[in-house]
């Protein structure tokens, strides 16, 4: 007997397809998921292709994925918790978003002046350890790598340590 013979065989992938929308559905209650992100974790949980697209496309068609809106919440979250624009954009980069979506999601980080006061608070917030370096120079060369790490361009980062 042939696979298409088989009365079960249209039921097997329709049960397939909806528990790939409910695992999506799941997935996504707990916090938004890029698409690149949620068709790993459908992918794990053993879903073939053709159910994972159905579910994405599903998800995009009732508001539930939208990676803009996604890069927006994580950019601005990043942002206000220290991060400047490369650091941002390297995360978002790394979520499997396009070049288009990371740029629009990187507004949120403000213009130049505003990367200099974020990494001024975030200096503010390491005074007391970088204090406890006597030598200027290696207080600086410290609040430099910190602030580098925290994903700002050099030219803020001058900026923000000049008044050190």
């Amino acid at each position: 007997m042939k696979k298409d013979d088989c009365p079960q065989a249209g039921s097997v992938p329709h049960k397939e397809n909806s528990r790939a929308l409910d695992s999506a559905f799941r997935i996504l209650t707990r916090r938004d998921h890029t698409q690149k992100e949620l068709r790993v974790k459908l992918r794990q949980k053993g879903f073939g292709r053709a159910a994972i697209e159905g579910a994405l496309a599903r998800c995009r068609e009732l508001g539930y994925l939208d990676d803009a809106k996604t890069a927006t919440v994580i950019a601005g979250h990043l942002s206000d918790s220290g991060y400047g624009p490369l650091r941002i954009r390297h995360t978002l980069g790394q979520k499997g978003l396009d070049d288009a979506t990371i740029e629009q999601a990187l507004s949120r980080c403000g213009d130049e002046e505003a990367q200099v006061l974020s990494a001024r608070r975030m200096l503010e917030k390491k005074a007391s350890r970088l204090n406890r370096e006597d030598d200027p120079w290696k207080r600086r060369q410290k609040a430099y790598r910190f602030l580098c790490g925290r994903g700002f361009s050099s030219t803020v980062i001058n900026r923000a340590i000049a008044d050190d």
